[in-house]
């Protein structure tokens, strides 16, 4: 967990200063259809996500939802949505606890269900960092098994208009049933990165709406964790989810920096010292706002940093 304890206890007027970071929210959102449960997978995977949950619910706001649907009845359906919230482990686990196989064969309307969650995370606040991490065990489809080809198309055309919205997405794939092209098209159309063209929608006419695609491809990582290694599977998402961290701080309360003094600042992570400037270092982005930069950020983002401690001089401190 990352705290940022209250600094700046000199004698000279006791003024109490606290940066905190611009919390992620992260939503989990986990493929519900039959073969999760035939193929052994839901109970392995649950067990995982909620230890990762737990381990970093003081430092993420964390949603959660599962879908699947079936012809000719809702689809899609997602059970029942746990809003984005810190320390949201119990509630999540209750939700998740109670979902169970469906009593129909449920299908896989990803591009669907990914629509809707979006729509989710945009009701967060707008400096949020905003994330999807999705978990599948097949290939995507309309609730209908058609071509999978246009099923595809309509994942990577969600996950970019989510990303258009400021939504990123991160894909794991259980099971190792799914196309593995497919998987880093989706998290390349994730994290904004351009995908392959391979002319298949256009070749299958698929319905407008299409994903945008481009001559090359990028090169933005997919998960498929064994679900049966526990440790693989917890170290992926830990990983991943830890990565979204902020390396952005905002003053909290009224008081501000004098930019003059920046270099004054004591920043540590789990207590090692972190000097103002220079590419690995921290910055003042304005009177109110660190940033770690380079290599202290990517510390930051390490799932094994526990503490952020920064700390000005009383004289490098004003009030608003």
């Amino acid at each position: 967990m990352i705290t940022n304890p209250p600094s700046a206890a000199d004698e000279c007027n006791k003024v109490e200063i606290e940066f905190a970071p611009q919390v992620p929210s992260v939503f989990v959102l986990v493929d519900r259809s039959s073969s999760m449960f035939e193929r052994s997978l839901w109970t392995p995977l649950k067990d995982g996500v909620l230890a990762v949950i737990e381990q970093l619910q003081g430092d993420v706001r964390f949603g959660f939802s599962s879908y699947t649907g079936a012809q000719g009845m809702q689809c899609p359906e997602l059970t029942t949505i746990v809003p984005l919230a810190k320390n949201n482990y119990a509630a999540i686990k209750r939700t998740y606890d109670a979902i169970a196989k469906p009593t129909f064969k449920g299908e896989t309307p990803t591009s669907l269900a990914l629509a809707e969650v979006t729509k989710t995370l945009l009701s967060e606040p707008a400096k949020t960092p905003k994330y999807i991490v999705l978990v599948t065990d097949g290939e995507p489809d309309f609730c209908d098994d058609p071509n999978v080809t246009c099923s595809r198309d309509a994942v990577v055309a969600a996950t970019q208009a989510a990303f258009g919205q400021n939504v990123g997405t991160f894909i794991f794939s259980v099971g190792g049933e799914v196309d593995r092209a497919h998987l880093g098209d989706v998290a390349n159309a994730g994290l904004g990165q351009p995908v392959e063209d391979r002319q298949m929608a256009v070749h299958y006419q698929c319905p407008n709406g299409s994903a945008t695609y481009a001559a090359t491809s990028g090169t933005a990582p997919f998960f498929e964790p064994d679900v049966n290694d526990r440790a693989a599977l917890v170290t992926a998402l830990t990983s991943t989810i830890a990565g979204v961290r902020s390396c952005v701080f905002d003053l909290q309360g009224k008081v501000k920096i004098d930019l003059k003094l920046a270099d004054q600042g004591v920043v540590e992570l789990d207590g090692q010292r972190v000097l103002y400037g220079g590419a690995d270092g921290y910055r003042m982005n304005s009177e109110t706002q660190l940033e770690l930069l380079g290599q202290a950020c990517t510390r930051l983002k390490s799932p094994e940093t526990m503490r952020v401690s920064i700390d000005f001089p009383c004289e490098a401190i004003e009030l608003l």
